[in-house]
This record gives C-alpha cells, sequence and structure tokens, in this order.
C-alpha cells in the first residue's frame, strides 16, 4: 500500500473479451494478464476514483478477491465496473456478492446504439437484448449507480440522442466517450470525419442536460461540450494531467499515463512513487478519466461556464 498523489487510476483487469467490437481491438489479444488478485493490494491508498474495465471484466472468475483487495487497499475511492453486460447471468451473479462488500459499486454497461445497431457495432448478435437484461437484472438486486456508456463515432451519431432518451425513460445515468486511437491498450487506430455532424449532436445533447437541476448532469453537459472542442480542434479546453492526477494500469501491471498511451512510465511491481514523467509530446485525449482531473483542477473556469451557458439556454439564444 502506498500514499502518493494520484487520485484517477483506470484498471483493466484483463484483456479476455467477448465481444468484437469495431472500435477496438483488445479482443484480438485474449489474455488474462499475469496480476493475481494480491498484486492489487500494490496500489495508491489515497484514490479517490477507479474505473474497473477489460476486455470484459466478468471474465475474470476471481474479481470478487480483485475488489476486495482494491477497496480494502483504497477505501475511500469509488469503483465502478466497465463492462459490455454480454453475459447477463454471470454478472449478476457476481456482483450479487460484489455489493455486499462495496454497496456503493457503479456499473456501467456499454450501448452504442438501439435494437440491431448495437449489436453490429460490438459483434455481438442479438448485443442490444443481452445488455438490457443485464440492465433488469442488476436493477433488481439493487445495484444503486448503474449506468449506460455510450461511445462516440462517424457510425452511430443518429443513435446518440435514442440511447440518451432511452436512458431518461430508465432512469439510469448516460455517460459518454468518442472514439480514441490507442496503438498499445486499444490496439487500432480511429477517426472521426463526420465532425459537424457530431458537433450537432453534442450541442443536442448539452442543451439537455442544461434543462436539469442536477449538478452532476450539468458537469456532463461541460464535459460534452470539451468534447464537441476537441473533436472540432484536436485541442482540450483543459489541461492534460495525465501521469499526474490520473493513471493506468494494464492487466500485467504495467503503467501508462492514460489508456491511450503507448508510453509505459513505471510498473506494479516498483510502485507509483517514482513513475517515469509522462512525455510532453503525448497525443490529446478528452475521456472521462483524463478529463475529470483538469475539471476539479479548473472549477472556476467550469463554474463560468456553466453560468454563462445555463443563461444561455434559459433565454434560447
Amino acid at each position: 500500500m502506498e500514499k502518493s498523489s494520484y487520485k484517477d487510476l483506470v484498471i483493466a483487469v484483463t484483456y479476455q473479451c467477448n465481444s468484437q467490437c469495431r472500435m477496438c481491438n483488445i479482443w484480438r489479444k485474449n489474455l488474462p494478464g499475469r496480476l493475481t488478485a494480491e498484486d492489487y493490494n500494490k496500489i495508491p491508498a489515497g484514490l479517490s476514483n477507479i474505473n474497473i474495465t477489460g476486455g470484459e471484466p466478468f471474465l475474470r472468475n476471481d474479481l470478487e478477491e480483485v475488489l476486495a483487495v482494491m477497496h480494502k487497499t483504497s477505501p475511500k475511492a469509488g469503483i465502478i465496473i466497465s463492462t459490455n453486460g454480454f453475459a447477463a447471468e454471470l454478472i449478476i451473479k457476481q456482483v450479487k456478492k460484489i455489493i455486499k462488500l462495496i454497496p456503493e459499486l457503479g456499473i456501467a454497461i456499454s450501448l452504442d446504439g438501439i435494437g440491431d445497431k448495437h449489436g453490429e457495432i460490438r459483434g455481438v448478435p442479438g448485443g442490444f437484448l443481452k445488455a438490457m437484461s443485464t440492465v433488469d437484472g442488476l436493477k433488481k438486486i439493487g445495484v444503486k449507480k448503474l449506468r449506460l456508456a455510450f461511445t462516440l463515432g462517424d457510425y452511430n451519431i443518429d443513435e446518440l440522442k435514442k440511447v440518451y432518451n432511452l436512458s431518461r425513460e430508465l432512469k439510469l445515468e448516460m455517460t459518454l466517450a468518442a472514439v480514441h486511437s490507442g496503438e498499445k491498450y486499444f490496439n487500432a487506430s480511429n477517426k472521426i470525419e463526420k465532425k459537424r455532424e457530431m458537433a450537432e449532436a453534442l450541442d443536442w445533447l448539452v442543451k439537455q442536460e442544461l434543462k436539469s437541476f442536477s449538478l452532476k448532469r450539468w458537469l456532463r453537459a461541460y464535459f460534452a461540450f470539451g468534447l464537441k472542442e476537441f473533436i472540432l480542434t484536436g485541442q482540450r479546453i483543459l489541461p492534460d494531467y495525465s501521469g499526474q492526477d490520473n493513471l493506468f494500469l494494464d492487466p500485467n501491471g504495467d503503467i501508462y499515463p492514460s489508456d491511450i498511451s503507448g508510453y509505459k512510465i513505471g510498473d506494479l511491481q516498483c510502485g507509483f512513487l517514482n513513475l517515469a514523467p509522462a512525455p510532453i509530446s503525448e497525443k490529446p485525449s478528452w475521456m472521462i478519466c483524463t478529463a475529470r482531473p483538469a475539471i476539479k483542477k479548473h472549477w472556476p473556469e467550469v463554474i463560468f461556464w456553466l453560468v454563462k451557458f445555463k443563461v444561455k439556454n434559459f433565454f434560447n439564444l
């Protein structure tokens, strides 16, 4: 257990996957990774957020033990598991056990379209119904922090409104990402060509979120605005603190500034206290794991934007 300044940690616990997503080639690796559950007692003790990802995290048969170690090592960290939701029975069985230890566990289920569209994107026929079965099952066992996670690409711009409206109908949160390239982790190169169409869809989303009375949804509006600017310009609206406040840990124990970075700055065996600095030349990104630390650091700018856009939205300017 180490004390460090790092607050956000994305942890891929396996490369094994039961989908063949068009924006990601992790499934081609199909490797479990070398870390055991006990190895995770080396993560920093003072984390605020831990995002468990894969591959498909629930394909680890010791996931309950992995999370128990992480929760004991960094007890104040909010833990969320990102899953494709395709193995409903397995997921629900494991989550029943995990929420006894971590009642505030979050689950994010990928949903990139309605009906056959989602299955086409994820390479799993009937994928939409499989994911919805998992959503229904997790609601029934009392998962409190359940959300849909939408990944935006040129191929599903029209699906954004549909998935958002579904999330409102189901009374679930919806998180957002856009396709990114990553040679090391995602093992994929993604390009965005329909930038203007995406910008229009994101403008719509910003307006919807700002209509609410929820600070969390207002912050999601700011994130969506930042994503629009990133797509149009290739630049972030706030600095990137990857390698300083947030990190990515892969299934073999290697540490990177973020999950799109190909620059290894350390490993779990040597610990988090003497990591190499992240290279300045790293390509920019705008994902929730790299945006959240910047939003926290630059909260006055964020508040100013919220006030300005709330007023603009109110008067429909």
